[in-house]
């Protein structure tokens, strides 16, 4: 099953939850084919900011339950004009005999939305089925990403959105090069996908 799949089963739960101490962003990500779980209830925070990429971290909304929310540390995704990746860790599966633990990394790097893409990708899984241990693990890599393997969305912000108009948001690190002015991240048609929760490109 495609990640893309449960992008619009949560639209409503971010058009809902957005209101002047909220903001969604835009971000690009890898469409693989990994089945995932489905998280509505989450929230992204700034914690890092400057003019190649900002660093976000995901939690629970506030009060979530264990079905809609289930992460115990935040994950991170970094996302600018040149660069996008995640990581995080995520129980699969936590009942009866059933405790699954995924760990998931993603990273490209972008040229433009109409030029390829060079991602990779891995995915490991460990814990038990039925009371049995298991364990696997997967990777892959594609240094020309077609622009239909990349997908937009976005992502509900609820933390640190004073950081956008901040002077460290237009600022670059030393040894930095500055971004490409048609960037996949700012040229990629989001349009209604702009307001997608982000639990379907993770």
């Amino acid at each position: 099953m495609r990640p893309s799949v449960f992008l619009a089963s949560a639209l409503a739960t971010l058009v809902a939850a957005a209101d002047s101490s909220s903001t969604t962003k835009g971000i690009v990500y890898p469409d693989w084919d990994i089945t995932i779980p489905r998280y509505e209830s989450t929230a992204a925070s700034v914690a890092g900011i400057n003019a190649l990429a900002t660093t976000y971290q995901i939690k629970c909304l506030p009060g979530a339950n264990t079905l809609s929310c289930n992460i115990k540390d935040p994950w991170t995704i970094i996302q600018g004009p040149a660069t996008a990746s995640f990581t995080g860790v995520y129980t699969a599966s936590s009942t009866g005999k059933n405790a699954v633990t995924v760990t998931r990394e993603w990273k490209c790097d972008l040229k433009s939305y109409t030029e390829s893409a060079s991602c990779s990708m891995s995915f490991k899984a460990s814990g038990t089925v039925d009371g049995r241990g298991i364990s696997t693990s997967t990777s892959s890599k594609n240094k020309n990403l077609p622009t239909r393997q990349l997908a937009t969305a976005g992502i509900l912000v609820t933390g640190g959105i004073a950081s956008f108009t901040a002077s460290q948001a237009t600022q670059t690190p030393s040894g930095g090069a500055a971004a490409p002015a048609k960037a996949m991240v700012t040229a990629a048609p989001l349009g209604a996908a702009a307001v997608i929760a982000i639990a379907g490109m993770l």
